[in-house]
Protein backbone atom coordinates (compact mmCIF):
# COMPACT_ATOMS: atom_id res chain seq x y z
CA UNK A 1 0.00 0.00 0.00
CA UNK A 2 1.11 3.61 -0.70
CA UNK A 3 1.84 6.27 2.03
CA UNK A 4 -1.14 8.37 0.59
CA UNK A 5 -3.33 5.17 0.99
CA UNK A 6 -2.45 4.75 4.93
CA UNK A 7 -2.97 8.13 5.23
CA UNK A 8 -6.39 8.28 4.40
CA UNK A 9 -7.23 4.58 5.73
CA UNK A 10 -6.02 6.08 9.38
CA UNK A 11 -8.18 9.42 8.51
CA UNK A 12 -11.25 7.77 8.06
CA UNK A 13 -10.81 5.15 11.27
CA UNK A 14 -9.51 2.55 9.13
CA UNK A 15 -7.15 0.24 10.81
CA UNK A 16 -3.56 0.53 10.21
CA UNK A 17 -2.48 -2.18 7.74
CA UNK A 18 0.89 -3.83 8.56
CA UNK A 19 4.29 -2.81 6.82
CA UNK A 20 4.80 -5.13 3.87
CA UNK A 21 7.36 -7.36 4.19
CA UNK A 22 11.03 -5.73 3.71
CA UNK A 23 13.00 -7.19 0.88
CA UNK A 24 16.89 -7.67 1.07
CA UNK A 25 18.12 -4.92 -0.95
CA UNK A 26 20.65 -5.89 -3.88
CA UNK A 27 22.19 -2.28 -3.68
CA UNK A 28 25.46 -3.70 -1.91
CA UNK A 29 25.77 -6.98 -3.34
CA UNK A 30 28.83 -7.57 -5.92
CA UNK A 31 29.33 -10.24 -8.28
CA UNK A 32 30.32 -13.66 -6.93
CA UNK A 33 33.30 -14.30 -9.56
CA UNK A 34 36.54 -13.73 -7.82
CA UNK A 35 38.37 -13.42 -11.13
CA UNK A 36 35.41 -10.45 -12.22
CA UNK A 37 36.86 -8.24 -9.24
CA UNK A 38 39.70 -5.68 -9.66
CA UNK A 39 42.17 -5.91 -6.51
CA UNK A 40 45.34 -3.86 -5.63
CA UNK A 41 46.99 -7.47 -6.23
CA UNK A 42 45.47 -8.25 -9.85
CA UNK A 43 44.76 -5.05 -11.28
CA UNK A 44 48.38 -4.65 -13.21
CA UNK A 45 48.21 -8.12 -14.63
CA UNK A 46 44.49 -7.21 -16.29
CA UNK A 47 45.45 -4.26 -16.92
CA UNK A 48 45.62 -5.00 -20.82
CA UNK A 49 42.67 -6.99 -21.21
CA UNK A 50 39.94 -5.91 -24.01
CA UNK A 51 36.78 -6.58 -25.33
CA UNK A 52 37.71 -5.24 -29.12
CA UNK A 53 36.02 -7.09 -32.22
CA UNK A 54 38.01 -9.85 -33.67
CA UNK A 55 38.56 -6.90 -36.62
CA UNK A 56 39.57 -4.17 -34.23
CA UNK A 57 42.31 -6.78 -31.99
CA UNK A 58 44.10 -7.89 -34.67
CA UNK A 59 45.23 -4.78 -36.10
CA UNK A 60 47.99 -5.40 -39.16
CA UNK A 61 50.71 -4.23 -36.57
CA UNK A 62 49.56 -6.73 -34.38
CA UNK A 63 49.76 -9.55 -36.91
CA UNK A 64 52.73 -8.47 -38.20
CA UNK A 65 54.43 -8.41 -34.83
CA UNK A 66 52.94 -11.75 -34.16
CA UNK A 67 54.65 -13.21 -37.32
CA UNK A 68 58.21 -12.30 -36.98
CA UNK A 69 58.43 -13.24 -33.65
CA UNK A 70 56.88 -16.68 -34.56
CA UNK A 71 59.26 -16.57 -37.64
CA UNK A 72 62.15 -15.79 -35.63
CA UNK A 73 61.94 -18.37 -32.83
CA UNK A 74 60.85 -21.44 -35.57
CA UNK A 75 64.31 -20.76 -37.45
CA UNK A 76 66.53 -20.12 -34.19
CA UNK A 77 64.79 -22.46 -31.86
CA UNK A 78 64.95 -26.24 -32.37
CA UNK A 79 62.29 -27.52 -30.26
CA UNK A 80 60.01 -24.86 -32.21
CA UNK A 81 61.43 -25.74 -35.82
CA UNK A 82 60.73 -29.39 -34.92
CA UNK A 83 57.31 -29.20 -33.17
CA UNK A 84 56.21 -27.66 -36.71
CA UNK A 85 58.15 -29.99 -38.99
CA UNK A 86 56.10 -32.74 -36.98
CA UNK A 87 52.68 -31.16 -36.89
CA UNK A 88 53.24 -30.68 -41.21
CA UNK A 89 54.58 -34.25 -41.18
CA UNK A 90 51.73 -35.74 -39.33
CA UNK A 91 49.35 -33.83 -40.77
CA UNK A 92 49.97 -34.28 -44.44
CA UNK A 93 52.46 -36.95 -44.87
CA UNK A 94 53.68 -37.63 -48.55
CA UNK A 95 50.30 -35.89 -49.60
CA UNK A 96 46.38 -36.20 -49.31
CA UNK A 97 45.42 -38.84 -52.08
CA UNK A 98 41.96 -38.33 -53.68
CA UNK A 99 39.65 -41.18 -53.67
CA UNK A 100 36.23 -41.27 -55.87
CA UNK A 101 33.17 -42.42 -54.71
CA UNK A 102 30.82 -42.01 -57.46
CA UNK A 103 28.46 -45.15 -58.82
CA UNK A 104 30.27 -44.66 -62.31
CA UNK A 105 33.68 -46.95 -61.69
CA UNK A 106 35.07 -45.72 -64.87
CA UNK A 107 34.82 -42.18 -63.91
CA UNK A 108 36.28 -43.08 -60.68
CA UNK A 109 39.15 -44.80 -62.25
CA UNK A 110 39.82 -41.56 -64.53
CA UNK A 111 39.63 -39.09 -62.14
CA UNK A 112 41.93 -41.20 -59.94
CA UNK A 113 44.42 -41.41 -62.62
CA UNK A 114 44.33 -38.19 -63.86
CA UNK A 115 44.24 -36.80 -60.29
CA UNK A 116 47.30 -38.99 -59.52
CA UNK A 117 48.99 -37.87 -62.99
CA UNK A 118 48.49 -34.03 -61.86
CA UNK A 119 49.36 -33.91 -58.43
CA UNK A 120 52.82 -35.81 -59.49
CA UNK A 121 53.48 -33.36 -61.66
CA UNK A 122 52.43 -30.41 -59.43
CA UNK A 123 53.97 -31.29 -56.57
CA UNK A 124 50.60 -30.95 -54.99
CA UNK A 125 52.26 -32.96 -51.68
CA UNK A 126 55.21 -29.74 -51.67
CA UNK A 127 52.30 -26.93 -51.96
CA UNK A 128 50.28 -28.63 -49.40
CA UNK A 129 52.93 -28.86 -46.85
CA UNK A 130 54.07 -25.68 -47.23
CA UNK A 131 50.41 -24.40 -46.86
CA UNK A 132 49.89 -25.99 -43.65
CA UNK A 133 53.08 -25.42 -42.35
CA UNK A 134 52.68 -21.20 -43.49
CA UNK A 135 49.32 -21.54 -41.30
CA UNK A 136 50.85 -22.90 -38.19
CA UNK A 137 54.05 -19.86 -37.76
CA UNK A 138 52.30 -16.93 -39.92
CA UNK A 139 48.60 -18.09 -38.49
CA UNK A 140 47.02 -17.79 -42.31
CA UNK A 141 48.47 -18.68 -46.19
CA UNK A 142 46.64 -17.84 -49.18
CA UNK A 143 47.14 -19.74 -52.29
CA UNK A 144 46.29 -18.12 -56.36
CA UNK A 145 44.29 -20.80 -58.79
CA UNK A 146 46.63 -19.96 -61.90
CA UNK A 147 47.23 -21.75 -65.11
CA UNK A 148 50.96 -23.10 -65.35
CA UNK A 149 52.90 -22.83 -68.63
CA UNK A 150 55.32 -25.53 -67.38
CA UNK A 151 52.44 -28.14 -66.79
CA UNK A 152 51.66 -26.86 -70.49
CA UNK A 153 55.25 -28.08 -71.46
CA UNK A 154 55.08 -31.01 -69.89
CA UNK A 155 52.01 -32.35 -71.90
CA UNK A 156 50.31 -32.47 -68.79
CA UNK A 157 46.28 -32.31 -69.80
CA UNK A 158 45.17 -30.11 -66.48
CA UNK A 159 47.30 -26.90 -66.46
CA UNK A 160 45.71 -26.31 -63.31
CA UNK A 161 48.63 -24.98 -60.43
CA UNK A 162 48.30 -23.31 -57.05
CA UNK A 163 50.54 -19.90 -56.11
CA UNK A 164 51.07 -19.67 -52.49
CA UNK A 165 50.98 -16.45 -51.05
CA UNK A 166 52.28 -15.15 -47.59
CA UNK A 167 49.90 -13.53 -45.70
CA UNK A 168 52.22 -10.17 -45.60
CA UNK A 169 51.38 -9.77 -49.28
CA UNK A 170 47.75 -9.46 -49.06
CA UNK A 171 47.07 -6.05 -47.58
CA UNK A 172 45.43 -3.22 -48.90
CA UNK A 173 48.03 -0.67 -50.59
CA UNK A 174 46.63 1.89 -48.56
CA UNK A 175 46.74 0.69 -45.47
CA UNK A 176 43.04 0.20 -44.42
CA UNK A 177 40.17 -1.44 -46.17
CA UNK A 178 38.46 0.29 -48.50
CA UNK A 179 35.04 -0.65 -47.01
CA UNK A 180 33.31 -0.84 -43.61
CA UNK A 181 33.17 -4.62 -43.69
CA UNK A 182 36.35 -5.94 -44.81
CA UNK A 183 39.67 -6.14 -43.02
CA UNK A 184 43.41 -5.75 -44.20
CA UNK A 185 43.63 -6.66 -47.71
CA UNK A 186 39.59 -8.72 -47.77
CA UNK A 187 36.76 -6.77 -49.35
CA UNK A 188 33.51 -8.13 -48.19
CA UNK A 189 29.91 -7.63 -48.85
CA UNK A 190 27.02 -6.33 -47.08
CA UNK A 191 26.71 -9.90 -45.14
CA UNK A 192 30.47 -9.91 -44.23
CA UNK A 193 31.44 -12.54 -46.67
CA UNK A 194 34.63 -12.22 -48.76
CA UNK A 195 34.01 -11.09 -52.23
CA UNK A 196 37.74 -10.09 -53.37
CA UNK A 197 41.23 -10.07 -52.08
CA UNK A 198 44.07 -7.04 -52.50
CA UNK A 199 47.41 -9.12 -53.26
CA UNK A 200 49.86 -6.89 -53.33
CA UNK A 201 52.24 -7.16 -56.61
CA UNK A 202 55.41 -7.59 -54.32
CA UNK A 203 56.71 -8.82 -51.04
CA UNK A 204 56.39 -5.87 -48.55
CA UNK A 205 59.96 -7.55 -46.83
CA UNK A 206 61.56 -8.23 -51.03
CA UNK A 207 64.08 -5.57 -51.24
CA UNK A 208 63.39 -5.92 -55.47
CA UNK A 209 60.14 -4.05 -54.49
CA UNK A 210 61.35 -0.76 -54.97
CA UNK A 211 63.27 -1.87 -58.32
CA UNK A 212 59.98 -2.40 -60.58
CA UNK A 213 57.59 0.80 -61.16
CA UNK A 214 54.57 -1.17 -60.43
CA UNK A 215 56.05 -3.29 -57.02
CA UNK A 216 53.92 -0.88 -54.55
CA UNK A 217 50.82 -1.79 -56.62
CA UNK A 218 48.08 -4.10 -55.92
CA UNK A 219 45.42 -7.15 -58.13
CA UNK A 220 42.27 -7.20 -57.26
CA UNK A 221 41.56 -11.02 -56.98
CA UNK A 222 38.35 -12.46 -56.83
CA UNK A 223 37.57 -14.88 -54.16
CA UNK A 224 36.40 -17.55 -56.43
CA UNK A 225 40.02 -17.61 -57.43
CA UNK A 226 41.74 -17.32 -54.01
CA UNK A 227 42.05 -20.22 -50.99
CA UNK A 228 42.46 -18.29 -47.83
CA UNK A 229 43.52 -21.27 -45.03
CA UNK A 230 43.16 -20.20 -41.51
CA UNK A 231 41.49 -21.45 -38.27
CA UNK A 232 39.56 -18.53 -36.92
CA UNK A 233 38.96 -18.65 -32.94
CA UNK A 234 35.87 -15.64 -32.98
CA UNK A 235 33.06 -15.35 -35.13
CA UNK A 236 33.60 -12.54 -37.66
CA UNK A 237 37.59 -12.93 -37.41
CA UNK A 238 38.88 -12.33 -40.94
CA UNK A 239 42.07 -13.05 -40.43
CA UNK A 240 44.46 -15.92 -39.13
CA UNK A 241 46.91 -15.89 -35.64
CA UNK A 242 49.66 -18.10 -35.37
CA UNK A 243 48.67 -20.90 -32.79
CA UNK A 244 52.56 -20.40 -31.48
CA UNK A 245 51.27 -16.76 -30.18
CA UNK A 246 50.84 -18.00 -26.17
CA UNK A 247 54.21 -20.14 -26.30
CA UNK A 248 55.88 -17.29 -27.66
CA UNK A 249 57.40 -15.79 -24.29
CA UNK A 250 58.08 -19.29 -23.05
CA UNK A 251 60.40 -20.09 -26.37
CA UNK A 252 62.12 -17.19 -25.83
CA UNK A 253 62.60 -18.05 -21.88
CA UNK A 254 63.69 -21.27 -22.52
CA UNK A 255 66.68 -19.85 -24.78
CA UNK A 256 67.24 -17.70 -22.27
CA UNK A 257 67.72 -20.16 -19.31
CA UNK A 258 69.91 -22.72 -21.67
CA UNK A 259 72.54 -19.34 -22.39
CA UNK A 260 72.01 -18.42 -18.61
CA UNK A 261 73.29 -22.22 -17.52
CA UNK A 262 76.40 -22.44 -20.08
CA UNK A 263 77.30 -19.11 -19.52
CA UNK A 264 77.53 -19.84 -16.02
CA UNK A 265 79.11 -23.08 -16.61
CA UNK A 266 81.88 -21.39 -19.06
CA UNK A 267 83.15 -19.30 -16.25
CA UNK A 268 83.80 -21.45 -13.81
CA UNK A 269 85.41 -23.51 -16.24
CA UNK A 270 87.84 -20.20 -17.29
CA UNK A 271 89.35 -20.36 -13.95
CA UNK A 272 91.89 -22.53 -13.77
CA UNK A 273 93.85 -21.31 -10.96
CA UNK A 274 94.69 -18.27 -9.53
CA UNK A 275 98.26 -17.32 -8.30
CA UNK A 276 97.88 -14.45 -4.98
CA UNK A 277 100.58 -12.25 -4.56
CA UNK A 278 101.30 -9.85 -1.87
CA UNK A 279 101.81 -6.89 -4.01
CA UNK A 280 100.29 -7.55 -7.54
CA UNK A 281 103.54 -8.57 -9.00
CA UNK A 282 106.37 -11.32 -9.64
CA UNK A 283 109.65 -9.31 -9.37
CA UNK A 284 110.62 -6.33 -7.95
CA UNK A 285 110.83 -4.65 -11.79
CA UNK A 286 107.09 -5.06 -12.78
CA UNK A 287 105.37 -1.67 -12.89
CA UNK A 288 102.38 -2.08 -10.13
CA UNK A 289 98.78 -2.48 -12.33
CA UNK A 290 95.88 -0.63 -10.78
CA UNK A 291 92.26 -1.01 -11.79
CA UNK A 292 89.19 1.03 -11.56
CA UNK A 293 86.14 -0.17 -10.08
CA UNK A 294 83.21 -2.25 -12.32
CA UNK A 295 86.20 -2.38 -14.62
CA UNK A 296 86.41 -5.82 -17.12
CA UNK A 297 89.19 -8.16 -17.27
CA UNK A 298 90.04 -10.79 -19.74
CA UNK A 299 89.63 -14.24 -18.96
CA UNK A 300 92.05 -16.63 -20.92
CA UNK A 301 90.55 -20.51 -20.86
CA UNK A 302 92.51 -23.16 -18.73
CA UNK A 303 95.22 -20.72 -17.63
CA UNK A 304 96.83 -19.73 -14.56
CA UNK A 305 96.48 -15.55 -13.46
CA UNK A 306 97.54 -13.22 -11.46
CA UNK A 307 95.75 -10.85 -9.48
CA UNK A 308 96.53 -7.31 -8.33
CA UNK A 309 98.19 -7.10 -4.60
CA UNK A 310 95.46 -7.69 -2.08
CA UNK A 311 92.97 -9.22 -4.89
CA UNK A 312 91.39 -12.34 -4.95
CA UNK A 313 89.35 -14.13 -7.33
CA UNK A 314 86.98 -16.82 -6.45
CA UNK A 315 85.59 -19.52 -8.68
CA UNK A 316 81.56 -18.98 -10.47
CA UNK A 317 79.77 -22.22 -9.14
CA UNK A 318 76.77 -23.00 -11.89
CA UNK A 319 75.02 -24.74 -8.57
CA UNK A 320 71.56 -22.61 -9.72
CA UNK A 321 71.36 -23.30 -13.40
CA UNK A 322 72.71 -26.83 -13.96
CA UNK A 323 70.63 -27.82 -11.34
CA UNK A 324 67.09 -27.56 -12.68
CA UNK A 325 67.87 -27.21 -16.21
CA UNK A 326 66.10 -30.28 -16.74
CA UNK A 327 62.98 -29.77 -15.08
CA UNK A 328 62.88 -26.13 -16.11
CA UNK A 329 62.96 -27.48 -20.01
CA UNK A 330 60.46 -30.06 -19.09
CA UNK A 331 57.89 -27.94 -17.31
CA UNK A 332 58.25 -25.27 -19.77
CA UNK A 333 57.86 -27.85 -23.11
CA UNK A 334 54.42 -28.95 -20.89
CA UNK A 335 53.56 -25.62 -21.21
CA UNK A 336 54.00 -25.28 -25.20
CA UNK A 337 52.65 -28.37 -26.22
CA UNK A 338 49.26 -28.07 -24.35
CA UNK A 339 49.06 -24.41 -26.56
CA UNK A 340 49.86 -26.86 -30.00
CA UNK A 341 48.19 -29.62 -29.22
CA UNK A 342 51.46 -31.80 -29.03
CA UNK A 343 52.11 -34.07 -26.16
CA UNK A 344 55.54 -33.87 -24.28
CA UNK A 345 56.99 -36.95 -25.92
CA UNK A 346 56.87 -35.92 -29.33
CA UNK A 347 57.37 -31.85 -28.52
CA UNK A 348 60.91 -33.04 -27.03
CA UNK A 349 61.58 -35.95 -29.18
CA UNK A 350 61.92 -37.68 -25.83
CA UNK A 351 60.28 -41.42 -24.75
CA UNK A 352 62.44 -42.25 -21.97
CA UNK A 353 59.64 -41.71 -19.21
CA UNK A 354 56.89 -42.87 -21.15
CA UNK A 355 55.46 -46.97 -21.04
CA UNK A 356 53.41 -48.30 -23.65
CA UNK A 357 49.93 -47.30 -21.99
CA UNK A 358 50.93 -43.80 -21.68
CA UNK A 359 52.14 -43.31 -24.69
CA UNK A 360 49.26 -44.74 -26.51
CA UNK A 361 47.10 -42.17 -24.15
CA UNK A 362 49.09 -39.51 -25.27
CA UNK A 363 48.90 -40.40 -28.74
CA UNK A 364 45.18 -40.47 -28.95
CA UNK A 365 44.01 -36.48 -28.21
CA UNK A 366 47.31 -35.58 -30.33
CA UNK A 367 45.95 -37.74 -33.03
CA UNK A 368 42.21 -36.55 -32.89
CA UNK A 369 43.89 -32.87 -33.53
CA UNK A 370 45.35 -33.95 -36.62
CA UNK A 371 41.91 -35.37 -37.79
CA UNK A 372 40.60 -32.54 -36.97
CA UNK A 373 43.47 -30.13 -38.89
CA UNK A 374 42.69 -31.90 -41.70
CA UNK A 375 38.57 -31.54 -41.90
CA UNK A 376 39.53 -28.47 -42.07
CA UNK A 377 42.06 -28.20 -44.68
CA UNK A 378 40.15 -30.16 -46.84
CA UNK A 379 36.70 -27.94 -46.34
CA UNK A 380 38.99 -24.62 -46.87
CA UNK A 381 42.05 -25.88 -49.38
CA UNK A 382 41.72 -29.43 -50.79
CA UNK A 383 37.82 -29.14 -51.49
CA UNK A 384 37.84 -25.95 -53.63
CA UNK A 385 41.31 -26.91 -55.35
CA UNK A 386 39.05 -30.25 -56.89
CA UNK A 387 36.51 -28.75 -58.00
CA UNK A 388 38.98 -26.06 -59.67
CA UNK A 389 40.84 -28.72 -60.98
CA UNK A 390 37.62 -30.45 -62.63
CA UNK A 391 37.09 -27.32 -64.79
CA UNK A 392 40.28 -28.05 -66.31
CA UNK A 393 40.04 -31.99 -66.41
CA UNK A 394 36.36 -32.02 -68.29
CA UNK A 395 38.17 -31.54 -71.56
CA UNK A 396 40.27 -35.02 -71.02
CA UNK A 397 37.33 -36.75 -69.57
CA UNK A 398 34.08 -36.26 -70.80
CA UNK A 399 32.23 -38.14 -68.49
CA UNK A 400 32.88 -35.03 -65.97
CA UNK A 401 30.60 -32.64 -68.27
CA UNK A 402 27.59 -33.72 -67.11
CA UNK A 403 29.22 -32.30 -63.21
CA UNK A 404 29.61 -28.88 -64.73
CA UNK A 405 28.34 -26.58 -62.09
CA UNK A 406 27.78 -29.33 -59.56
CA UNK A 407 30.62 -30.19 -58.71
CA UNK A 408 30.16 -31.14 -55.12
CA UNK A 409 28.30 -34.08 -56.56
CA UNK A 410 31.33 -35.93 -57.30
CA UNK A 411 31.80 -38.18 -53.88
CA UNK A 412 35.16 -38.49 -52.72
CA UNK A 413 37.32 -38.65 -49.67
CA UNK A 414 40.97 -37.86 -49.22
CA UNK A 415 43.33 -40.53 -47.69
CA UNK A 416 46.46 -39.60 -45.81
CA UNK A 417 49.50 -42.10 -44.65
CA UNK A 418 48.57 -44.58 -41.89
CA UNK A 419 49.38 -43.79 -38.33
CA UNK A 420 52.71 -45.23 -36.52
CA UNK A 421 51.57 -48.27 -34.73
CA UNK A 422 53.13 -49.28 -31.60
CA UNK A 423 51.66 -52.71 -31.24
CA UNK A 424 50.97 -54.12 -34.47
CA UNK A 425 49.94 -57.51 -33.02
CA UNK A 426 47.50 -55.81 -30.86
CA UNK A 427 46.05 -53.71 -33.43
CA UNK A 428 46.02 -56.52 -36.30
CA UNK A 429 43.99 -58.49 -33.43
CA UNK A 430 41.54 -55.57 -32.64
CA UNK A 431 40.26 -55.45 -36.46
CA UNK A 432 40.16 -58.82 -36.78
CA UNK A 433 37.88 -59.15 -33.93
CA UNK A 434 35.98 -55.77 -35.45
CA UNK A 435 35.53 -57.36 -38.72
CA UNK A 436 34.06 -60.63 -37.18
CA UNK A 437 31.24 -58.61 -35.11
CA UNK A 438 30.51 -56.55 -37.22
CA UNK A 439 31.59 -53.11 -35.63
CA UNK A 440 34.24 -52.21 -38.40
CA UNK A 441 34.55 -52.72 -42.22
CA UNK A 442 37.10 -53.29 -44.13
CA UNK A 443 36.75 -50.13 -46.00
CA UNK A 444 37.33 -48.05 -42.53
CA UNK A 445 40.37 -50.12 -41.68
CA UNK A 446 42.09 -49.96 -45.37
CA UNK A 447 40.90 -45.87 -45.10
CA UNK A 448 43.42 -46.06 -42.03
CA UNK A 449 46.13 -47.91 -43.45
CA UNK A 450 46.08 -44.63 -46.27
CA UNK A 451 44.53 -47.58 -48.41
CA UNK A 452 41.81 -49.02 -49.80
CA UNK A 453 40.00 -52.13 -50.15
CA UNK A 454 39.98 -52.25 -54.07
CA UNK A 455 43.91 -52.35 -53.44
CA UNK A 456 43.63 -54.87 -50.67
CA UNK A 457 41.29 -57.24 -52.46
CA UNK A 458 43.33 -56.33 -56.34
CA UNK A 459 46.95 -56.67 -54.58
CA UNK A 460 45.55 -60.21 -53.15
CA UNK A 461 44.12 -61.49 -56.16
CA UNK A 462 47.42 -60.33 -58.24
CA UNK A 463 49.49 -62.13 -55.43
CA UNK A 464 47.12 -65.35 -55.74
CA UNK A 465 47.57 -65.57 -59.39
CA UNK A 466 51.56 -65.41 -59.63
CA UNK A 467 51.57 -67.97 -57.06
CA UNK A 468 49.29 -70.13 -59.44
CA UNK A 469 51.50 -69.19 -62.86
CA UNK A 470 54.80 -70.35 -60.72
CA UNK A 471 53.23 -73.58 -59.93
CA UNK A 472 53.76 -72.55 -55.83
CA UNK A 473 51.76 -73.61 -53.40
CA UNK A 474 49.74 -70.99 -51.77
CA UNK A 475 50.79 -70.27 -48.52
CA UNK A 476 48.59 -70.13 -45.56
CA UNK A 477 47.81 -66.38 -44.63
CA UNK A 478 47.24 -66.20 -48.47
CA UNK A 479 44.13 -68.47 -48.25
CA UNK A 480 42.71 -67.62 -44.69
CA UNK A 481 44.28 -69.73 -42.78
CA UNK A 482 44.40 -69.28 -39.07
CA UNK A 483 47.85 -67.77 -38.30
CA UNK A 484 50.37 -70.16 -36.24
CA UNK A 485 49.67 -70.31 -32.04
CA UNK A 486 52.48 -68.16 -30.67
CA UNK A 487 54.22 -69.85 -28.15
CA UNK A 488 56.40 -68.15 -24.89
CA UNK A 489 59.73 -67.11 -26.24
CA UNK A 490 61.81 -70.17 -26.53
CA UNK A 491 58.91 -72.69 -28.16
CA UNK A 492 58.23 -73.01 -32.04
CA UNK A 493 55.30 -71.86 -33.31
CA UNK A 494 53.28 -74.72 -34.01
CA UNK A 495 51.70 -75.10 -37.51
CA UNK A 496 47.99 -74.82 -38.18
CA UNK A 497 48.04 -78.33 -39.77
CA UNK A 498 44.62 -80.66 -40.47
CA UNK A 499 45.59 -82.78 -37.31
CA UNK A 500 45.78 -79.99 -34.92
CA UNK A 501 42.59 -78.56 -36.31
CA UNK A 502 41.04 -82.18 -35.68
CA UNK A 503 42.35 -82.21 -32.21
CA UNK A 504 40.88 -79.00 -31.93
CA UNK A 505 36.87 -80.02 -33.39
CA UNK A 506 37.41 -83.06 -30.79
CA UNK A 507 38.18 -81.18 -27.51
CA UNK A 508 35.43 -78.65 -28.75
CA UNK A 509 32.92 -81.68 -28.99
CA UNK A 510 34.23 -83.41 -25.86
CA UNK A 511 33.35 -79.88 -23.71
CA UNK A 512 30.12 -80.01 -25.36
CA UNK A 513 29.09 -83.80 -24.20
CA UNK A 514 30.48 -83.13 -20.72
CA UNK A 515 27.99 -81.33 -17.94
CA UNK A 516 27.94 -79.10 -15.18
CA UNK A 517 28.15 -81.31 -12.48
CA UNK A 518 27.66 -78.55 -9.69
CA UNK A 519 24.30 -77.78 -11.02
CA UNK A 520 22.58 -81.18 -10.67
CA UNK A 521 24.74 -83.02 -7.45
CA UNK A 522 23.25 -82.64 -4.36
CA UNK A 523 25.49 -81.15 -1.21
CA UNK A 524 27.86 -82.56 0.30
CA UNK A 525 28.29 -85.03 -3.11
CA UNK A 526 30.44 -85.08 -5.64
CA UNK A 527 30.00 -86.99 -9.18
CA UNK A 528 33.19 -88.16 -10.88
CA UNK A 529 32.59 -89.03 -14.66
CA UNK A 530 34.52 -90.51 -16.89
CA UNK A 531 34.22 -90.09 -20.75
CA UNK A 532 35.16 -93.31 -23.08
CA UNK A 533 35.22 -91.49 -26.11
CA UNK A 534 36.17 -93.05 -29.64
CA UNK A 535 37.07 -91.49 -32.78
CA UNK A 536 37.14 -92.92 -36.34
CA UNK A 537 40.22 -92.15 -38.89
CA UNK A 538 38.88 -89.15 -39.86
CA UNK A 539 39.15 -87.91 -35.99
CA UNK A 540 35.60 -87.80 -35.66
CA UNK A 541 33.44 -89.18 -32.92
CA UNK A 542 32.20 -92.42 -33.31
CA UNK A 543 30.29 -93.06 -29.53
CA UNK A 544 30.88 -92.14 -26.13
CA UNK A 545 29.96 -93.61 -22.65
CA UNK A 546 29.94 -92.01 -19.43
CA UNK A 547 30.67 -94.09 -16.58
CA UNK A 548 29.67 -91.94 -12.85
CA UNK A 549 30.66 -92.77 -9.45
CA UNK A 550 29.41 -91.24 -6.33
CA UNK A 551 31.51 -90.31 -3.30
CA UNK A 552 30.83 -88.12 -0.13
CA UNK A 553 32.70 -84.67 -0.14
Amino acid sequence: MSLFGRVLGRAFGGGASPPPARRPSSAGRRAGYDAARTTDENKNHWAVADDLAPVSQLTPETRRTLRKRARHETINNCYCSGAVRTLVSDTIGTGAKLQMLTDDKRINAAVEDLWRVWSTAADWALTTRTLCGVEIVAGECFGVFRDSKRLDRLGIPVTLDVRLIEPDQVSHPAGRPLSDYGDDGIECDDEGDPKAYMILKRHPGDNRMLVRADGLGADRVDVRNVIHWFRPDRPGQLRGVTMLTPALPILAQLRRFTAATLTAAEVAAMLAGVLELPDGALDDSAAPVSYTSMDTIEMVRGMLLTVPGGGKVTQFRPEHPTSNHSQFVRSKLSEIGRAIEMPYGKLAGDHSEYNLSSGRMDDAPYWSGRTIHRHGLEAKAFDPTFYRWCDFAKHAIPGLIQYEGQWWKLRHRWQYDARPVIDQVKDASADEMNLTNGSDTLDAIAARDGTTQEELVLSRKRTMEMYRIHDLPLPAWLTGAPAPVRLPSGDAPAAPAEKTRAEDRTRAEDREVNVNVNLITPPRTVVKQVLDVQHNAEGRIVSATTRETEQDS
